[in-house]
């Protein structure tokens, strides 16, 4: 019964040394009546205790001897480990030792692979991840094999060694072809050919790149099993630095473009802007002066006005279009006055001559803004404007000043179409129109509300939209105030 478990052949044992004399007892119970119904029971008592003694040492016996193989095995087992103690420990002591240089290579990957300057240029990186990958195997032949790359402006194709190194990369040669097709089978392997042996680590970056890492493995045995897993490990953190690194550079170069495009772009507004503002002023002022001259007849007079009113509504567009760049620019510097509300809504709601019914209502103690009185008239006309665009002919306009402690507000409401919760998220973004605007008003540039958001953020404001649809739309304006007694007072 050697093979048996233990816990077995424990309980066989016992079952074979109380299972028969417990037999024996139960028969000569039974045949106390019958069979031993004559015979003495002090002897028939006597009689199953030397039988079931007699069992028992024949048990003893057989299981002595069964158990005498196992025996001398742990014996001679404990006289070698007496003997091979040396050899023993200098395999555990090698065991510990492979154990903590894995260790160490996998914690020195993962301190490596946070050092990697993914938002550095991709040929840096790849140089980077080569020092990277010699610190982690201890090995200083380590090379990376760039293969194809279709950007080369981003990563050219080549031999790249380590950071400190600082060597341009080298040219791709038939070594390196050789080792990227042979027994491409794993990520990780050992190939022997015409150049000798290497350890070639395949780099998974997609297709825009094939590239790998690459060590001379001559004289030294295959990779064991865990070095495989080891290099597998190595090549997929760097495939993924370099796969970031590239796209970085990419987003990096398309943002560089963009931002010359934007720069390009305000370069263009400033300068249009700056051209059309002395033309349409001076067609502003000869309709003005024409309108004072006594020979112009009364019918003249009326297309005059018109050309008058159409030339001041394009030049404040145009200078919106100016605010605009210059937002974009940074160079908007708002001066900071105190003034009063009133009388500056009342006058940009006249330039407007909208023919419309209009009220202003003054709430509160009276205070002062303090702001840019020029650039609040801009932001007034660009809401009253829009109030009156996309507001049904014959509704009012409605405005309200609210002074309330260091604040002024300014409500300018309308009866028009409302708005939608996206259309209010995006109602201050630059050339934005929702498609309601763009069917009530086809001609509208966008930029109105934008510019207006820029200005008040420069004056230290705010503004801001409340609306609903079918039920038309509020903008508030919020300034400093101080109140009016301060100002007489000083």
């Amino acid at each position: 019964m050697p093979g048996t478990g233990l816990w077995l052949r424990i309980f066989v044992g016992l079952l074979l040394a109380v299972l028969p004399p417990l037999l024996l007892l139960v028969g000569a119970l039974l045949l106390a009546d019958s069979v031993l119904s004559d015979a003495d029971p002090d002897l028939v008592a006597l009689s199953v205790v030397v039988g079931s003694i007699v069992w028992a040492a024949i048990l003893a016996i057989v299981f002595a001897r069964a158990l005498n193989e196992d025996v001398r095995s742990l014996l001679s087992l404990a006289r070698r480990g007496d003997e091979g103690g040396v050899a023993g420990d200098d395999a555990y002591r090698a065991l510990a030792a492979s154990l903590d240089e894995r260790n160490r290579q996998v914690g020195t990957l993962a301190r490596e692979s946070l050092a990697v300057p993914i938002d550095d240029e991709p040929r840096r990186v790849t140089m980077a991840l080569v020092s990277s990958v010699r610190s982690v195997m201890g090995d200083p032949t380590w090379r990376c094999a760039v293969l194809a790359s279709e950007r080369p402006l981003l990563l050219q194709s080549g031999i790249y060694h380590a950071s400190d190194e600082e060597a341009a990369p080298e040219p791709i040669g038939d070594l390196e072809r050789w080792a990227s097709t042979a027994s491409a089978e794993a990520a990780a392997r050992r190939v022997e050919g015409p150049w000798g042996a290497f350890a070639v680590i395949e780099l998974a970056i997609g297709s825009e790149v094939s590239a790998m890492l690459y060590a001379p493995w001559e004289g030294r045995s295959a990779p064991s099993r865990s070095e495989l897993d080891l290099m597998t490990l190595v090549g997929q953190h760097a495939a993924a630095a370099l796969e970031h690194s590239l796209l970085y550079a990419r987003v990096r170069s398309q943002a560089d473009e963009l931002n010359r495009m934007a720069a390009i772009q305000a370069d263009f507004l400033r300068g249009v802007t700056h051209d059309l503002q002395t033309p349409l002023t001076s067609i502003g002022a000869l309709a003005v002066e024409l309108q004072a001259d006594d020979a112009v007849p009364d019918g003249a007079r009326a297309d005059l006005e018109s050309i008058a009113h159409q030339a001041e509504r394009l030049r404040r567009m145009v200078g919106q279009l100016l605010v605009a760049s210059r937002l974009e620019a940074g160079a908007v510097t708002p001066v900071q006055e105190v003034f009063t509300v009133r009388p500056l809504i009342e006058r940009t709601w006249s330039a407007l001559r909208a023919d419309r019914l209009f009220s202003l209502t003054v709430e509160g103690p009276p205070h002062l803004a303090v702001g840019d009185p020029d650039r609040l008239e801009q932001v007034l006309w660009a809401v009253l404007d829009n109030a009156v665009k996309y507001s049904p002919t014959g509704t009012p306009i409605e405005v309200r000043v609210v002074a309330d402690a260091d604040r002024l507000r300014i409500v300018v409401h309308d009866e028009g179409h409302g708005m939608d919760d996206e259309t209010q998220a995006r109602a201050f973004e630059q050339f934005y129109r929702s498609p309601a605007a763009r069917r009530l008003q086809p001609d509208g540039s966008g930029i109105g509300l934008y510019a207006a958001r820029g200005l008040m953020l420069a004056m230290g404001g705010d503004v801001s939209i409340h609306s609903e649809l079918g039920r038309g739309a509020a903008v508030q304006l919020s300034l400093q105030a101080e109140p009016a007694e301060a100002e007489a007072g000083a």
